[in-house]
């Protein structure tokens, strides 16, 4: 009995050693000088002296220049947030960003209700529409990109029109916040061509 208990310990143990012989632990963000490759189990390690920057150290590299109005000054935060994400300016910028926003909203839908409800003929649904188009340059104020971007975000407008004013500044919200997402993407492009 005591024969089957210590073998049953022991495939549990050998067991366990086989599974954990696949792990092994490793930075989440390594930095490029790092990074090795492997090709026919030779290991070749990356030289320190000839460093060219990545996508993240180029996008991180970029200054934004101030906006002029409160929707660019949405997009141009969230942008700040995906370009640095811990908060710091670059401290040797090598690109700088201008852009241009426009912002409307429209009325998408008219739906005609009985009048004890008062609301024939006002529109219960609303679009905001944000464009902007941009240019980045180098320091030495070479283009090196351009492109342009829209999106649309649609709110319900009701009957209070503090909700429906909530409502459609949310909406700008959802708007600046998806095209700075968009402007990032075709940031990453422009500069992974460089």
């Amino acid at each position: 009995m005591s024969f089957s208990k210590s073998s049953f310990i022991l495939v549990v143990f050998a067991g366990l050693l086989v599974l954990l012989c696949g792990c092994k632990v490793e930075p989440l963000y390594r930095q490029g000088s790092q990074i090795s490759t492997t090709v026919d189990s030779v290991s070749y390690r990356q030289p320190l002296g000839k460093k060219s920057l990545g996508l993240s150290e180029k996008l991180a590299s970029i200054i934004v220049a101030e906006p002029s109005d409160r929707f660019g000054q949405m997009m141009r935060n969230h942008l700040l947030f995906l370009l640095y994400r811990n908060g710091s300016k670059p401290s040797a910028p090598a690109y700088q960003l201008v852009l241009q926003t426009s912002m409307f909203t429209r009325n998408s839908v008219q739906i005609e209700v009985g009048q004890d409800r008062k609301r024939e003929g006002r529109s219960s649904v609303g679009t905001v529409v944000g464009s902007a188009s941009y240019i980045l340059q180098d320091m030495k104020n070479i283009p090196v990109g351009k492109g342009m971007g829209t999106v649309r975000a649609s709110f319900e407008r009701l009957r209070q029109e503090y909700a429906t004013m909530q409502a459609e500044e949310d909406a700008q919200k959802r708007v600046a916040e998806e095209l700075a997402e968009q402007i990032l993407l075709l940031l990453a492009r422009d500069l992974s061509k460089l």
